[in-house]
């Protein structure tokens, strides 16, 4: 990938993960993509504790962390709390028009 591409992908906080379809999807991918939420949404909240707890431990690393690396964070669980909310309240198809 190339960085640009890479930095074009970091900051669009509306992306979906890969290969995820909120359009078309079965039973089973609710399941799935609702098991792959959960599990980065509790990796994000580990990330950001301990990253809150260095800084406790380590002030110098404020301006770092809590300038760039927590609001980048927080920014990235809301996104990922929008995916898990979507495929929590999902049903076996896309929503009916």
């Amino acid at each position: 990938m190339e960085p640009l591409d890479f930095t074009k992908r970091i900051v669009d906080f509306n992306r979906l993960l890969e290969g995820e379809n909120r359009e078309n999807y079965v039973a089973d991918d609710v399941r799935h993509w609702r098991a792959v939420y959960m599990d980065l949404v509790r990796l994000k909240e580990d990330l950001l504790s301990q990253t809150r707890e260095h800084l406790q431990q380590v002030p110098e690393t404020q301006k770092e962390l809590a300038g760039i690396d927590i609001p980048f964070l927080e920014a990235e669980m809301q996104r990922l709390r929008t995916g898990l909310a979507f495929w929590e309240s999902a049903q076996a198809g896309p929503p009916a028009f």
